[in-house]
Order: structure tokens, then C-alpha cells, then sequence
């Protein structure tokens, strides 16, 4: 819990999706995923957590498709890889055009009030372009470690006021308005006011 007054619950990352037997099919994806990109490039187990920067206990259980991982261990591997998560999930684009639906996508993480982000839609790596779908509550704060070197955010509410920090210095922004971030530094988001803010973030991201 942060002490700082008027903060918000730190709440923990990790992948939840509400269907149980999906949350299990996205997990041994993630797993199947991780293990063919790692080989592919002839890496070891060593090799690949030294450069994602995480341990190899944790990198041996997402290749196991044990446990439910943070979206900060999907996103320091996919990195380490040069690939995107979306390509993790086995979901990327194979096509130069294509539709999607914005009510499609993974939800990769779930807030202790009911919060949730949900990854609609990412191309492949190395060069990772995302579009997700975020809801926080009052009282819940979204804590995220430094992405790659270069990458950068816009957020846009939907619904209700949204906070963000970008290495402890904090913005605000309601309806019509739009944040930008560069988020290779540590960041959060949080809800501001008493109703939840609901937005979009595109994310840029080289791997």
C-alpha cells in the first residue's frame, strides 16, 4: 500500500480471465509460445531470463503454463524475444488488412473492485502497436514497471477521470481530453473522482 496521501490501493497484475477453462487455454498458449520462440532462436533458459531481466524460476514456470502471469513478465519476454505479446497469445495479424472486434481480445488483468485491462487488438512484433481497453475503480491504482526503451502511450477516457504517473510526476484527464506518455520509465494509472474511468490506450512498443 502506498503511504502517500491520497494514493490508491496498489493492486497486483495478473492474467484473469473470468471463463476458467479460457484462463487455462491462454495460459498453455502463453506457455507453447514462449518455449517455440526461445528455441527458434536458440536460446537457453539462462540466456532468455538474463535478457528479459527475470528470473528463470519465473520464466521455467511461464513456459509450464503454471501460475497466472503478470502483464509485466509477458511484456519483459516478448521483448527479450522481439516479439509482441499479442504474438505470445497467438493472436497477432497475419494479413497486411483486417478487421477486428472491439469487444474482442484478452483480459490480462482484474482489479480487487472490478477493475480490468483487455488487450483488444496487437500486431506482431518487433515493432509492437497495441490497442487496449481499460476500467479502474475507485480506490484501485495499476502499478507498471519501465517498458522498452522508446515506447510510448496516448490515453483517452471513455467514462470518468483518469490519473496517470510517469516516474512519480502525475497527470489528469477527463472526457475529450488525451494523455501522452513515454512509458520506459516506471508508470501507474488510477481512477479519479468516486465513478470508475473507463479508456483506450495504444501502446508503442519496439521489442
Amino acid at each position: 500500500m502506498d503511504s502517500r496521501p491520497g494514493t490508491h490501493t496498489i493492486t497486483t497484475e495478473v492474467v484473469t480471465i473470468v471463463n476458467m477453462k479460457k484462463s487455462t487455454d491462454t495460459v498453455q498458449t502463453i506457455a507453447k509460445r514462449v518455449a517455440e520462440f526461445r528455441k527458434r532462436q536458440r536460446l537457453s533458459l539462462d540466456q532468455l531470463a538474463e535478457r528479459a531481466a527475470i528470473s528463470k524460476g519465473a520464466l521455467f514456470g511461464l513456459e509450464s503454463g503454471r501460475g497466472n502471469p503478470s502483464i509485466a513478465l509477458l511484456c519483459q519476454t516478448a521483448s527479450a524475444l522481439r516479439v509482441s505479446v499479442s504474438d505470445l497469445l497467438g493472436e497477432s495479424p497475419s494479413q497486411n488488412a483486417e478487421p477486428f472486434e472491439l469487444n474482442g481480445g484478452k483480459t490480462l488483468w482484474k482489479g480487487p473492485k472490478g477493475g480490468s485491462a483487455r488487450l483488444i487488438f496487437g500486431t506482431p512484433g518487433p515493432l509492437m502497436v497495441e490497442l487496449w481497453e481499460w476500467k479502474i475503480f475507485p480506490s484501485e491504482r495499476y502499478e507498471a514497471k519501465a517498458h522498452s526503451p522508446g515506447t510510448k502511450e496516448i490515453l483517452y477516457p471513455l467514462q470518468g477521470r483518469l490519473g496517470a504517473e510517469v516516474n512519480g510526476s502525475p497527470l489528469q484527464a477527463g472526457r475529450g481530453q488525451g494523455l501522452f506518455l513515454e512509458t520506459d520509465l516506471p508508470h501507474a494509472y488510477y481512477c479519479v473522482g468516486a465513478r470508475p474511468v473507463r479508456f483506450h490506450m495504444i501502446v508503442v512498443e519496439p521489442t
